[in-house]
């Protein structure tokens, strides 16, 4: 058997692969040179192969893809491949990253920094979470995360997803098509969606005008669900107030970009989930240990849907 691990740290999962499969020739690469001489492999897990090299696999039978999002490969398999995604090892990280940023605009530390930095005495108004209404955009793994943090902080959450499974974790349910009224009723939105023809452009000019003044709109899911310069000028005009964006349509984000300059707008780069190789590694080998039992894979993507 012939494996690929195709990713930036590809050596650090080798040695959890080789312990299920011993007799597997396992190769590593994490450029397209080094993967090159690797394209026989029968199995690859990978994060970021380029599609092109995917395409000229002719005998791939499983991919373990080393993310959730599948948007960067999906395309590029035949339909009779197997596609699998890691579920369950992003959520405390991301939820994280949201609910720093939450708080760091809620209570202000940049005034807090700034006043200190100027060796200035004053208080600064505190804004809780608690009493503030949460609105989640994806109630898989991740969003199931962020409104178990939304409550334990103390707020009303409202979810929306493209099917009703998940209106029980909420305390108020919408569909795609009720965007703009789920959009209208929250005090922080939080979009972890997947990158489908379903959520393209889904938030855009009316869902931010929309918004609630002193509102706060993060993106953690994919960048193709934001018109970008329609929240660019959302954000001038002050609703939402706020944005953190973790992901984008371009990424790296273009230096032209309007959403560098602004105050009111946030920008990481694609790092609110980083990949923690430990609990990775484990789901892979965890799957690679089933592939070669006959067992049912964990996390099997469904193509229609694009997750």
């Amino acid at each position: 058997m012939r494996i690929l691990v195709y990713a930036a740290d590809a050596a650090k999962y080798r040695g959890m692969l080789q312990e299920v499969a011993p007799d597997a020739r396992i190769a590593v690469a994490s450029t397209r040179e080094e993967a090159e001489g690797h394209l026989d492999a029968e199995i690859l897990f990978s994060w970021g192969i380029p599609e092109d090299l995917v395409r000229r696999m002719p005998n791939l039978r499983w991919v373990q893809w080393l993310g959730a999002g599948v948007d960067k490969v999906v395309a590029a398999l035949p339909p009779d491949v197997p596609l699998t995604r890691i579920v369950g090892a992003f959520g405390s990280v991301m939820t994280e990253h949201v609910f720093a940023f939450l708080l760091a605009i809620r209570r202000d530390v940049f005034a807090i920094r700034s006043l200190q930095a100027e060796r200035r005495w004053e208080k600064v108004p505190a804004v809780l979470l608690r009493g503030q209404r949460l609105g989640v955009a994806g109630l898989g793994a991740i969003g199931r995360d962020m409104v178990e943090m939304g409550r334990a902080f103390g707020m009303e959450v409202w979810g929306l997803s493209r099917g009703g499974s998940g209106a029980g974790l909420v305390d108020r349910h919408f569909l795609p098509a009720q965007v703009r009224e789920f959009a209208a009723g929250v005090d922080n939105l939080v979009l972890v969606l997947p990158a489908t023809k379903e959520t393209d452009g889904l938030f855009g000019r009316e869902e931010f005008a929309a918004m609630r003044e002193g509102s706060i709109f993060v993106n953690v899911g994919r960048g193709n669900a934001v018109d970008e310069a329609a929240l660019a000028q959302a954000l001038r005009q002050g609703r939402p107030s706020f944005a953190q964006l973790d992901v984008f349509r371009e990424e790296p984000l273009p230096a032209s970009s309007p959403l560098w300059d602004l105050p009111n707008c946030f920008v990481s780069a694609h790092c609110s989930g980083p990949s923690e190789a430990q609990r990775v590694g484990a789901f892979a080998a965890e799957n690679l240990r089933r592939h070669l039992a006959g067992e049912p894979l964990m996390g099997v993507v469904e193509r229609s849907r694009g997750y």
